[in-house]
């Protein structure tokens, strides 16, 4: 099942500013999720659906120095996030992941929730695809879906 979802903050600029749609596919219980998958996630805290990257699997060790994130001490190469400045560190518990809006410094996010860690149960979908519009020699711009990045370790 496939559906438009529309970005609706600037958490996850520049690769999909505020307004933005994006085809999503509906994350079904056997689904795998992948680290670098920007996912929907039924946010309790937010009492809203919410667009994040999936930064941290579970029982994985998330370190963030200087705004650089490594998993379980490897760096991992993140194209699309813009600079920060924060530092912590994360432990995902088993059967949750932890997520980050890739404009890190206007990203409310597993770094600042309450509850960091996100249940697989809350993930209900996955963006495969983003919006763009291409001007046609008849002036009307027709939209198209455009990959999305991805991270790597």
């Amino acid at each position: 099942m496939f559906w438009l979802t529309r970005i609706r903050s600037h958490s996850m600029a520049p690769a999909l500013p505020d307004g933005r749609l994006a085809l999503t596919r509906r994350l079904w219980r056997r689904t795998p999720v992948r680290r670098g998958d920007v996912v929907v996630v039924q946010s309790r805290e937010l009492g809203q659906a919410v667009v994040k990257r999936v930064i941290g699997l579970p029982g994985e060790t998330v370190r963030i120095e200087a705004g650089r994130v490594s998993i379980d001490g490897r760096a991992l190469a993140e194209p699309y996030a813009a600079p920060s400045v924060f530092s912590d560190r994360y432990r995902v518990p088993p059967g949750h992941y932890f997520l980050l809006g890739d404009h890190r410094d206007k990203s409310s996010d597993s770094r600042s929730w309450r509850e960091p860690y996100i249940e697989r149960a809350a993930l209900i979908g996955k963006l495969v695809g983003r919006g763009v519009s291409y001007p046609v020699p008849s002036g009307t711009p027709v939209p198209m879906i455009t990959e999305l990045p991805s991270a790597r370790c």
